[in-house]
């Protein structure tokens, strides 16, 4: 893809989620928007994988758009501030991985949390890890949400690769930005070990529009730049990002969703829609991107200390690749939302 077409794209996405977001603002509760980024790939470092706070019982306005009965207030003060946790297990084909995700935080409320733009505003900080069967990545994170439709975060983590006999899993030492990185030019006898440090940030846009018995649009775009330095090589091919960067590097990444919400009973949401995925290395000129549809089914309150249950699903293709364009890609897992209590 040229410079110029990816240039465009992302001005694009930005434009349209600055759109979206006055509109966006009527009806958000935040989780709902971002869960569709617990079905990021096992490649993407996701600033996205942030701590999800459990889903909260809609306010009265936002229950009358979504055309149901706006339910109790919770026992416990909106203002508690609170620990909670986020977990993620997920498996994918082409490429093959897997992947766990822990995070555990504390989460204080900011503004009115009645006010349509306060309502999910909040600032949290806490620790975040990767685990995959040849690399772990972890570290600290701290995320504010000054109003609803917004959402800013920042990462700082450490991050280990290790070979386990397989092709191309293990880090892969290059000589340039162009070496072939298809299995076969990375046999499992070459892998090596690794130790390196991820640091980034993302800004998330994102909204919730009801339009009438429990069915909402939604809507919502991160963008976001991390910098990584791995290893001793040159170059070498980035397993978490499924792409080659040199020893120092940035990527610039824009994942976005949009789709329909309908809560099928008081405790039960089905959401299905479609995602667009970005990697660009703008050192390289090196442009990925993947689309297609996906599906998730949460629960929620299930119970005081598991605020919510998500199974996903999706799947897709790739449109440009290193190598992988015109191929499909499927990725499932499920998602755990846990509230440990206030402080």
């Amino acid at each position: 893809m040229r410079p110029h077409h990816l240039r465009a794209l992302l001005a694009l996405r930005v434009s349209a989620a600055l759109a979206l977001a006055p509109a966006a603002a009527s009806a958000q509760d935040g989780e709902a928007a971002r869960v569709a980024y617990a079905a990021d790939t096992p490649r993407a470092p996701s600033p996205l994988a942030a701590a999800r706070p459990g889903p909260r019982a809609p306010r009265t306005d936002e229950a009358a758009a979504a055309g149901q009965p706006a339910s109790p207030a919770p026992a416990e003060a909106p203002s508690t501030v609170r620990v909670v946790a986020h977990q993620r297990l997920i498996a994918l084909l082409n490429p093959m991985g897997a992947e766990h995700r822990f995070d555990l935080s504390v989460r204080a409320p900011l503004g009115d949390q009645r006010d349509l733009f306060f309502d999910g505003a909040h600032l949290q900080g806490g620790a975040t890890s990767f685990v995959s069967p040849v690399y772990a990545i972890g570290g600290g994170f701290v995320e504010l949400a000054p109003f609803s439709f917004l959402v800013l975060r920042g990462e700082v983590m450490g991050a280990g690769v290790w070979p386990i006999g397989m092709n191309a899993a293990g880090h892969y030492g290059l000589t340039s930005y162009d070496d072939d990185v298809r299995g076969e030019a990375l046999p499992g006898a070459q892998g090596g070990s690794a130790r390196g440090l991820f640091a980034g940030g993302s800004v998330t846009l994102q909204g919730a529009i009801g339009l009438g018995d429990g069915v909402r649009l939604l809507f919502a775009s991160e963008l976001g730049l991390t910098y990584v330095a791995l290893g001793d090589a040159p170059y070498y091919y980035s397993m978490k990002h499924d792409l080659v960067l040199a020893r120092e590097d940035l990527v610039l990444t824009n994942s976005a969703f949009l789709g329909l919400e309908v809560r099928c009973a008081s405790d039960l949401l089905l959401r299905v829609g479609a995602y667009d995925d970005v990697r660009h290395v703008p050192a390289s000129g090196y442009v990925g991107h993947q689309l297609g549809p996906i599906a998730m089914l949460s629960w929620e309150r299930i119970d005081p200390a598991l605020s919510g249950l998500t199974i996903f699903v999706r799947g897709g293709g790739y449109t440009h690749h290193v190598f992988r364009a015109g191929e499909a890609t499927i990725l499932g897992g499920v998602a755990l939302d846990y509230d440990l209590g206030g402080l």
